[in-house]
């Protein structure tokens, strides 16, 4: 009967830090979007100006197709 152990030793998979490595990117994506949207950048048209509240509002529901009269 072999002493010890039947499988060699695996390595450890370091969860610890990538669960930390995991939070911290979240922290750090958090702060950039928060930066991101203080200074106000992708918030225009790609013309340059603001769209006006005519532009936002959406467009009225297409018509009903009529029925067949067969």
């Amino acid at each position: 009967m072999p002493l010890g152990h039947s499988r060699p030793r695996q390595e450890p998979l370091h969860v610890f830090w990538m669960a930390l490595a995991l939070a911290f990117a979240s922290f750090v994506g958090a702060a950039a979007g928060l930066l991101w949207h203080a200074v106000g950048i992708g918030e225009e048209d790609a013309s340059g100006e603001e769209a006006s509240p005519e532009e936002l509002e959406p467009a009225p529901p297409a018509p009903s197709p009529a029925p067949n009269a067969s």
